[in-house]
């Protein structure tokens, strides 16, 4: 059996048979080395970081990984949504923001950097940018028959999402003006791309992506239904993520009006 680095199309018949992506354990480790060196005692923290990882895990490696790349979009719409909407606010509530703050003023550079990508009007269009381009057709079939290409488009999505949920989930550098509110409306506008991109492969007439269309089938469905199926995903999965999100903003932000102070529950706040 061949060991690949990474996930990429490959164009032969599917099997289940298992397949080590060496490439994915070794980001997987770094990630959870991560946590474990800045989560601290606090559960809500260990238990988002060790979730997070767990998730990232399961979305790039074997069979997810290998099908979402080269076999289902369904499969593929499932991987974007665990990357870009899940793993990263799961990873950011491990870091205590005095961890991170203490990080950035040790390295200024690194903090003016930080500033300026958290922006949230920079995150929100960078977020939005990086998931139009890495679902272009042209982008998404050149990219998945390589190692190196499935890697980039992976890595694009987790890092784009990173950045996005910084400012609503870390607060550093604190943003006075980026209060409770202005947080909910940022999480809703910034991440309704995505139902334009689901609206488009819902009413699409044909298989927009040559990868999955061509692929070896490994189910029933056809590539028309397969590609529906990403649509639906991209509605029914990902907006109870967001509105969940938003709800939990809202409650806490509720709270801490009633008690007319900053709510933390477990050391994390949102």
């Amino acid at each position: 059996m061949t060991i690949q680095w990474w996930c990429s199309a490959r164009g032969t018949p599917w099997t289940w048979q298992w397949q080590a992506y060496p490439g994915v354990w070794l980001l997987v480790a770094v990630m959870a080395w991560g946590v474990f060196r800045v989560a601290d005692a606090t559960t809500l923290r260990r238990v988002a970081g060790i979730a997070g990882v767990i998730l990232l895990w399961l979305a790039l490696d074997w069979p997810l990984g290998a099908i979402g790349t080269g076999y289902l979009a369904s499969a593929h719409a499932l991987q974007f949504i665990l990357l870009a909407l899940v793993v990263p606010p799961l990873l950011l509530v491990a870091v205590p923001p005095r961890r991170a703050h203490g990080a950035l003023e040790r390295h200024p550079a690194l903090a003016v950097v930080v500033r300026k990508i958290t922006q949230p009007v920079v995150a929100a269009i960078a977020f939005n940018i990086v998931m139009a381009v890495t679902h272009v057709p042209d982008v998404v079939d050149r990219l998945m028959r390589a190692q190196a290409g499935a890697f980039v488009l992976d890595v694009a999505w987790l890092l784009a999402g990173i950045v996005f949920w910084w400012p609503v989930v870390l607060h550093v550098p604190e943003r006075p003006h980026f209060a409770a509110p202005v947080r909910m409306l940022f999480v809703f506008l910034g991440t309704q791309g995505h139902l334009l991109l689901a609206m488009w492969l819902l009413s699409a007439a044909f298989p927009v992506y040559a990868t999955y269309e061509l692929a070896p089938r490994i189910t029933a469905l056809s590539a028309m239904t397969d590609q529906q199926i990403a649509g639906g995903l991209m509605i029914v999965a990902a907006e109870p993520i967001i509105f969940g999100l938003i709800t939990l903003i809202f409650y806490r932000w509720f709270a801490a009006t009633e008690r007319g102070g900053a709510m933390a529950v477990d050391g994390v706040r949102l």
